[in-house]
Order: structure tokens, then sequence, then C-alpha cells
């Protein structure tokens, strides 16, 4: 022995057939998400700039001017809302195709990122208004997807309906935001997430309406409804889970 400790080498166990199907499907789980990262993001800038090209100028450039602060906010505002609302998304979907939800999805994550932003921006007074554009182009997009018309009147006879839902809901977070020392801070947390969660409720009543052959502007009162129906529960899902 020349007294040097010679190190064991150890084979690598070749995986079997169920390892290896494993380890095939987390990867392809894996690209699937970040494909869809990537078009969901794509999705968003391409909505987001359409939508700013529809509002005033000042309240554009007030938006760009804090974008980086306000995207941030409402990124982790939909990461929460998600993990609270998705069992409740998928109940109240039932019936609808996967492939059309996944379609479906891209612009409403595209228009509740962006209604987060706009409730996040310190613009008093002004959320609820600056929703409609944001919900018009989402609810637009959606009828589109299911080969469905949309013309600027139409746009017009709903856009009083999405006020009046906006208003009373965003008033308690327009007011925080003028109140000195809590201002935009705690202001734009209860803006930003009700912003988006009227947003998404909006969006996927319109999914739903959609799939089940309902007219929206035929039939304003079950939109009415469904809309207070699904809020009222996101809303108690919210308070149960904090």
């Amino acid at each position: 022995m020349n007294g040097k400790f010679k190190r064991p080498s150890f084979k690598k166990r070749p995986k079997n057939k169920d390892e290896q199907l494993t380890e095939n499907v987390r990867k392809n789980d894996i690209e699937e998400l970040e494909l869809n990262s990537e078009e969901n993001e794509k999705e968003f800038k391409l909505f987001f700039n359409e939508v700013l090209s529809k509002l005033p100028k000042k309240t554009s450039s007030i938006i760009n001017s804090t974008y980086d602060k306000t995207k941030g906010q409402a990124e982790k505002i939909l990461a929460d809302s998600k993990e609270k609302y998705e069992a409740i998304f998928d109940e109240f979907l039932v019936g609808v195709d996967e492939e059309v939800r996944k379609k479906a999805y891209a612009t409403i994550h595209a228009a509740t990122l962006t209604a987060a932003i706009i409730g996040c921006s310190p613009i008093s007074f002004s959320d609820a208004i600056l929703l409609v554009p944001v919900q018009l182009t989402m609810m637009a997009r959606l009828h589109k997807l299911f080969g469905q018309s949309w013309s600027k009147n139409m746009a017009s006879a709903l856009s009083k309906e999405l006020i009046v839902v906006g208003l009373g809901r965003s008033a308690v977070g327009n007011l925080m935001k003028l109140v000195p020392g809590v201002g935009t801070v705690a202001g734009a947390a209860v803006n930003g997430a009700v912003a988006s969660t009227i947003t998404g409720t909006l969006g996927w009543i319109t999914v739903k309406m959609l799939n089940d052959g309902e007219d929206i502007f035929d039939d304003l009162t079950s939109f009415r409804g469904q809309f207070d129906i699904l809020f009222k529960t996101l809303r108690e899902s919210n308070k149960s889970k904090k």
C-alpha cells in the first residue's frame, strides 16, 4: 500500500421507466409553465398599451411614471387572489371547455393585472371610471374568442353599468388615498385588490354567459345577479382566509 486513500467509485443507477416518465412529465410541465408565462406577459403588454391609449394623456403619464412600483404591487395582489379564488372560479366555470378557459385566462389575467396597476396608482376618485376601458377591452376580446360580435354601441350601452359596479366598491380605497400619512400605500392596497377582483369577476361571468349562450345585453338582470353572487362569494372567501 502506498498510504493513499482511493475514493470508491459509485455508478449512477439507471432510471427505470416510471422514474424517467415522471421526470419527462415534470420537464414538460415546467416548459409549458414558462411558455404560458411568456405568452401571458406578451398578452399583458399588448393589452396594457391598448388600454393606456384610450385613457387621457395626463392619466396615462401618471400610470407610466409609477409603473415599476405599481406593477410589483399588482403582481403580489394577483398571486394572492389566485390562491384564494382558484377553486371558486373552477366551480363557477363547470362546463367551459379547458382550452377555451386557457385562452380566456390570458385575456382576463392581462385585464386584472392592468386593473390592479390602475388601482394602485395615485389617482384619487377616478379608479372606477378608469377601469371601464380595461373591462370593455377585456369583454370585447372575450366576445371575439367565442365568435360573437362586439361594437362601440354595445360598449357604450354597458359603460354606465360598469361604472355603477365599480364606484361603490372602490370608494373606501379612494378616500384612504386622500388621508395624510396613509395616502397611497393603504389606498393602493385596497383599490388594487378591489379593482382586480371586480375585473376578474366580470371577465369570468362574461365567459360563462357566452359559453351558456346568454346575451349580456339582452339579459342585464342575469349579468348583475351573477356578478353580485360571485363577487360576494369571493369577498367571503377573502375574509375567511385572512
